[in-house]
């Protein structure tokens, strides 16, 4: 017998705001998991289904994206300095008034909308952008509420690396021959070295 799923202990009011103003006959639940991934490139996969383009219907004019889930956004990772480079800015309204604030500080006050706007910045500014944003919900645990839906995980494709360009697979081989050099001229002379000890040890 399958063990229950963990009663959800978040904000159910915010979890579920917005469901009735969509339309989810013939939609597919997706499920995200964060953990481990780089905070760009799960945000554009999450981008391409919430605009339903790997469907073969998809038209830039009609809605028909799916829902998406994305747990674990507390350990969703970066690349490079950004924890500490990045920096969000927005205004109050009043003058002088410019906020900003570090993607590390963001992470700490709330890690969900970290991938939010991630997400909705890789979407079309059109008006179709606010369904397409309701049927995103992000949680930064793995808890939700929506275990009584048929949810599907979803799998990141595989990460195509660029071919190292001639250039710098040059200057690799070149360092990588340099250091064999030096570790080739380091090992001869320590052989010297203890060749000159041992000879001088038999003449004495």
């Amino acid at each position: 017998m399958a063990a229950a799923p963990p009663a959800f202990t978040g904000n159910l009011k915010k979890a579920l705001a917005g469901l009735r103003r969509i339309n989810l006959e013939g939609l597919r639940w997706r499920v995200f998991d964060a953990k481990g991934q780089v905070l760009g490139r799960l945000a554009s996969q999450i981008a391409v289904v919430l605009q339903g383009k790997d469907k073969p219907t998809y038209a830039p004019h009609v809605e028909n994206g799916d829902m998406c889930i994305v747990l674990n956004a507390k350990d969703i990772g970066v690349t490079g300095r950004k924890m500490t480079d990045k920096t969000y800015y927005w205004h109050t309204g009043y003058i002088g008034h410019l906020k900003e604030r570090r993607l590390k500080d963001q992470m700490e006050k709330d890690p969900t909308e970290v991938i939010r706007k991630a997400v909705l910045r890789m979407l079309p500014r059109n008006r179709l952008r606010d369904d397409r944003d309701r049927k995103l919900r992000i949680f930064s645990g793995s808890e939700h509420p929506f275990h009584d839906r048929p949810l599907e995980p979803f799998v990141m494709p595989p990460r195509q690396v660029r071919e190292m360009r001639p250039r710098a697979r040059r200057a690799l081989i070149r360092a990588q021959k340099k250091e064999q050099a030096n570790r080739a001229a380091a090992e001869s002379a320590k052989d010297e070295e203890d060749g000159k000890t041992a000879k001088a040890g038999v003449t004495a």
